[in-house]
């Protein structure tokens, strides 16, 4: 097993002093959600009334936090962003007492103004390096193509600026995020190289400490929009039958259905885009979301694993049956320090069952 280790920096400089009042650190992941952390420090009376660390100037609000984590042959940065919540906590028992410090990763200042803006005459993703710009952000910015001609509709923003990149990212079947100094504005990165394997009951390479799973065949399903159009007040359809993202398995939703069955079919209502280009992205788009129909969430000890879990990228999982075993989208990991040692928590999706057999098992067996 691998000596675990942390490192919390305040405004760039390590905080090593507050490390034995530590009573947990948590830095939560998540593919659809802003990165947070959670730092838990015992509050200590004092003689001449104070409490330490109470009035540490350090964990004031929207102080610039940075934690870094792994093990001996992993370690990488979880989270950059800033204290947001501080919470006192004084208890009976004095030795009870508790400092919460809580925040948000870097794009929680991209969260502080609501906007009302116009957008004429660019695509997305322009929209997108733009905003990231403003923000001192490096743009990872894929191309959208669609162009938003004002003299058919324009782009309006209602919300904040994180908000409005997140709602262009659905129509587009994006990801937005912000990780460190760079602002991300793409497509899942389904085919990237998996993260090193998770095994479940897998005797001695065993590293999953549980793990659940959970098949919805509800979720998979076609997708249709109509329209108007208004400039030749056409009727203009789109749809979206088969999928264009990488399958990270065998076999499909489709392949599952019943003889005779069909899959299921959502018509998008009450949602106005700027014509068939527009429209046939949001339906892939939705498409694709509809088809993760396969979920599950496990808890690995991080000197057992050896690796640093991360969201947004793939990671293979063997031990649990030919169906199951496979290559999994990670959405969700938590990192928890606690007096019991470093332990990730993590949720996966797939959009098929079934190993395609290209998967990496293992080096030395390549079993399930």
């Amino acid at each position: 097993m691998e000596h675990e280790n942390f490192k919390i920096e305040i405004e760039d400089e390590e905080v090593s002093d507050l490390y034995p009042d530590l009573i947990s650190l948590e830095v939560e992941l998540d593919d659809e959600l802003a990165g947070m952390f959670r730092l838990n420090l015992a509050l200590l009376p004092e003689q001449d009334g104070s409490w330490t660390p109470l009035d540490d100037e350090r964990l004031r609000v929207w102080k610039k936090v940075v934690i870094t984590a792994g093990v001996e042959s992993d370690t990488q940065e979880l989270i950059s962003g800033y204290i947001t919540h501080a919470k006192p906590v004084f208890d009976p028992d004095p030795t009870q007492c508790v400092l919460e410090i809580w925040g948000m990763d870097s794009s929680i200042l991209m969260d502080r103004e609501d906007k009302l803006k116009d957008w004429p005459n660019k695509k997305d993703s322009d929209i997108a390096s733009e905003i990231f710009n403003h923000y001192g952000f490096t743009p990872e910015v894929e191309d959208t193509e669609v162009i938003h001609d004002e003299a058919v509709s324009t782009v309006i923003q209602r919300e904040t600026d994180i908000q409005f990149l997140k709602r262009l990212a659905l129509i587009n079947g994006y990801e937005c995020y912000v990780e460190g100094t760079t602002g991300f504005f793409r497509s899942p990165q389904l085919d990237a190289t998996p993260q090193p394997v998770l095994a479940v009951h897998f005797g001695n390479e065993t590293n999953v400490n549980r793990f659940s799973i959970k098949v919805n065949a509800m979720t998979p399903t076609k997708v249709a929009m109509f329209q108007i159009d208004r400039i030749n007040k056409e009727i203009l359809d789109a749809s979206a039958e088969m999928s264009r993202q990488e399958a990270l398995g065998a076999t499909d939703s489709a392949g599952l259905l019943a003889t005779g069955m069909e899959p299921g079919l959502v018509i998008i209502g009450q949602t106005v885009t700027t014509g068939s280009q527009e429209m046939t992205a949001l339906c892939q788009g939705l498409f694709h979301e509809g088809e993760w129909f396969v979920t599950g969430e496990g808890e690995i000890a991080a000197n057992q694993y050896g690796h640093v879990l991360k969201p947004r990228s793939t990671v293979t999982i063997k031990g649990i049956g030919e169906t199951y075993s496979g290559i999994y989208y990670i959405t969700h990991v938590t990192h928890s320090f606690t007096a019991e040692g470093y332990t990730q928590y993590f949720r996966v999706k797939r959009n098929a069952l079934m190993p395609t057999g290209s998967e990496e098992f293992s080096a030395s067996t390549g079993l399930f």
